[in-house]
């Protein structure tokens, strides 16, 4: 069969094609009627644009992608950045420019990375965002530009972004609950050690996990502390948590510094007494659990997290199409020492 063009769709149509392309890509003064007849015939005969006038036309337009991933002593972030670099080389392919950038978990730090890619002239964002009242206003200053926000892992209170890609933070956190619940009987005092308070993703992980033991009298929550996702920070909080209460027999290690929480743990000679659940199977967390001090990791899936979150942007910035779910959730998979490279 041969290949449809531009010219077939407008001979069909009975216009020219530069009334198709302004249809196809929402550019100048198209009647509805004469615009939905093109869309007709373009699904009709499943008209997919050349690729090589793609090109031209994105390099016309100057497409740049800011993109902002947090720079913390985590190596989740490293795989989240694995994910978005798959696709860099590929949309560059295509005439588009992402420009990434690993900036720490700060409003003000985010705030101003956002003010050097808008001086670039960006056409789009994927941000991992603090959840924070500047960083907020910030966003919703590109809103009214014009100018697509994608989140990607945590995102903002009152914010409504093109696409959130991440997990849900709340089930994430009732899964940890049932797990510690189903390893201890039941019965336990839990250490709470999160990365950042304002993270939404880890807050909402903690009131998930609140929310589940509420009905379970006998599991208690002894302390929360905050580790900044740096495994000497983790480190010192985990000895911490030990030190001053002794009853501890479980902990809900709820972002990053797995490690450093592993490995004070390994410091007092009773650590086998306490049951671990974290996050993500990195390759530091790949060893604890195969030693036994961890029990279960659940994944987030973070390459899929930083390829999705491009991908939306791409389809939406190129062909206009809007995300079919305003929440793309990643699926919860809960991995253990059986398991553990399946």
């Amino acid at each position: 069969m041969a290949m449809v063009t531009s010219k077939n769709i407008a001979d069909m149509a009975g216009v020219s094609r530069g009334t198709v392309d302004r249809a196809l890509n929402n550019r100048g003064n198209v009647k509805e009627t004469t615009k939905q007849k093109i869309l007709e015939i373009v699904k009709r005969l499943d008209y997919k644009p050349n690729k090589a006038g793609q090109i031209l036309v994105n390099q016309q337009k100057n497409i740049k992608i800011g993109c902002i991933i947090i720079d913390a002593a985590n190596p989740y972030y490293d795989e989240l950045l694995r994910g978005i670099n798959q696709k860099v080389e590929e949309y560059l392919s295509w005439g588009i420019e992402v420009i990434v950038r690993r900036v720490t978990f700060e409003s003000k730090a985010q705030c101003e990375c956002i003010d050097e890619f808008l001086t670039m002239g960006i056409s789009g964002l994927v941000i991992q965002p603090v959840n924070e009242v500047p960083l907020a206003q910030k966003l919703r200053q590109l809103f009214d530009a014009g100018i697509p926000v994608v989140t990607m892992n945590t995102t903002v209170n009152d914010l409504t972004p093109l696409c959130h890609v991440g997990n849900d933070f709340f089930t994430y956190g009732k899964t940890a609950a049932n797990l510690l619940e189903m390893l201890t009987g039941g019965n336990c005092h839990i250490g709470i050690i999160t990365g950042f308070h304002n993270a939404q993703s880890h807050s909402d992980r903690i009131k998930g996990f609140q929310e589940y033991i509420r009905d379970t009298p006998k599991m208690k929550i002894t302390s929360i502390e905050e580790n900044l996702d740096d495994d000497i920070e983790s480190f010192r909080v985990t000895q911490k948590i030990l030190q001053n209460h002794r009853d501890v027999n479980a902990l809900f290690l709820v972002a990053g510094g797995v490690d450093g929480a592993c490995r004070a743990l390994k410091t007092f000679s009773d650590y086998r007494k306490v049951k671990v659940v974290c996050f993500d199977v990195l390759p530091s967390t790949k060893l604890h659990i195969l030693d036994g001090t961890i029990q279960a990791a659940i994944c987030q899936q973070p390459v899929i997290q930083g390829t999705t979150s491009l991908e939306v942007l791409f389809k939406y910035l190129i062909d206009k199409k809007e995300p079919l779910e305003r929440h793309f959730w990643t699926n919860i998979q809960i991995k253990v020492r059986a398991n553990l490279e399946a």
